[in-house]
């Protein structure tokens, strides 16, 4: 009896520790630094996941592009078999090929602030978005915050009047058609470019300026190559956590049941990492003394909306008017 109960703390500190097998393997490939809010969120769900299914399912991260890019990524989950599964939380805007609902995030001005982007993705409204994923492969489990984007340039003068500042300006966007169409319309020339290129690219003059989130500014060091950065607000950046859906399927209904729970925790702290990091990276951007940090007025900010008002009209067609329509409803515009 001795010898079982001893066999049994055994077995379960190995479990602990990680030494037993695990039956599935998970593997989470991100771009990002894993000091950034989906770096610290993607470790928050590994800890959690390897503590809960310890010999069940074993998460194993891949920061910085170590494993995919993104684009890499979703191809490499879309073919994989078998008891290893990839797990990503790639930038919406890399879903559109899936779903030309989802350009629905990429929108500028249409939420006024974090709090509506959370009232959009908590509502079941986002079913219907990621519906089609499942038929190329993919497995949509939630949605995780970075933040609200702000504008950086680099020359003698900010980010202020529309199309005055913008003209004969090269930006740097993600690969979205919806950031193409904003940046035209604000007087610029758009610039489709990797994420991990971005830094080379402002800083030998490639590109003029960029948009992006307090975090990425600061973890990519954005703003050592910059000289303003405008708080403009203008659109939301988020990544869409998602798994093989082959993989997914194949996993037993408790192990699902346990990463789904799991998800939903990661999910909040994703959150909480995100506005800590807005906060936090703001302020070590603004005692670097590199970038200064101009706030638009009331009046700038209407401006630039005015100036984008064109970009939903334009894709909405393929976003689905019914869908924008129940959208501005729940958001009460």
């Amino acid at each position: 009896m001795n010898m079982l109960r001893t066999a049994g703390i055994i077995l379960t500190g190995l479990c602990l520790s990680g030494l037993v097998h695990a039956e599935y393997t998970i593997k989470f490939s991100h771009v990002v630094s894993p000091h950034t809010p989906k770096g610290q969120a993607a470790q928050f769900f590994a800890d959690l996941v390897n503590e809960r299914l310890a010999g069940k399912v074993k998460v194993e991260v891949f920061p910085n592009s170590q494993l995919y890019n993104d684009d890499k990524v979703m191809e490499a989950m879309r073919l994989s078999k078998g008891k290893t599964g990839l797990i990503a939380a790639p930038s919406l805007s890399k879903f559109v090929k899936f779903s030309r609902q989802l350009q629905i995030f990429d929108l500028p001005f249409l939420f006024d602030g974090i709090s509506d982007v959370h009232k959009l993705v908590d509502s079941p409204l986002v079913q219907t978005m990621t519906a089609p994923l499942e038929r190329k492969g993919l497995k949509a489990l939630g949605f995780w915050d970075n933040g609200m984007k702000v504008f950086s340039i680099k020359g003698n003068q900010p980010l202020r009047n529309t199309p005055a500042d913008f003209k004969g300006k090269k930006f740097r966007i993600q690969s979205s058609n919806v950031h193409a169409a904003m940046i035209k319309s604000l007087g610029g020339t758009p610039q489709k470019l990797p994420f991990k290129e971005a830094y080379t690219a402002l800083g030998q003059g490639v590109v003029d300026g960029q948009e992006n989130t307090w975090s990425n500014v600061y973890s990519k060091k954005f703003f050592e190559v910059q000289d303003w950065i405008s708080v403009s607000n203008h659109s939301y950046l988020g990544y869409l956590l998602v798994v093989s859906a082959d993989f997914w399927n194949i996993l037993p209904a408790d192990i699902r049941s346990e990463l789904e729970a799991i998800t939903k925790e990661a999910t909040q702290k994703a959150r909480q990492f995100a506005a800590e990091a807005d906060q936090n990276d703001r302020k070590k951007i603004t005692l670097a003394g590199k970038a200064k940090i101009i706030a638009l007025t009331v009046e700038e900010r209407a401006s630039w909306r005015s100036a984008t008002q064109k970009v939903e009209r334009e894709f909405a067609g393929q976003i689905g008017k019914p869908l924008l329509q129940q959208v501005h409803q729940l958001l009460g515009h």
